[in-house]
């Protein structure tokens, strides 16, 4: 609970650290007009830290989550086959008895 604590406290403090950075960096072009390219580029910047802070799955994560989805696919595929197939013949085998 403790080390919980600790990396939380640490997270913290890094972001307030970038964001800081952040604001100054922004506060460099506010009353400036900034090239196409130095916007691009500073976007591309924040997409990097932003990245960086992502919490990436682990791979057996990530590998389970996979499996999880394509079998509930498959379920749901072959189940929505079932009923229309079913409908279907229900349908076909109605009209049939009425002519």
């Amino acid at each position: 609970m403790n080390e919980m604590n600790r990396e939380m406290r640490r997270m913290s403090e890094r972001e307030e650290r970038l964001a800081k950075k952040a604001d100054r960096n922004i506060g460099k072009y506010n009353n400036e007009k900034v090239s196409r390219f130095k916007r691009i580029s500073n976007y591309m910047g924040e997409v990097r830290t932003e990245l960086k802070r992502v919490n990436w799955p682990s791979t057996q994560i990530l590998s389970t989550f996979t499996i999880v989805t394509i079998v509930t696919i498959i379920t749901m595929t072959l189940l929505i086959f079932g009923m229309d197939f079913g409908f279907k013949n229900t349908l076909i085998s109605m009209l049939s008895l009425g002519g």
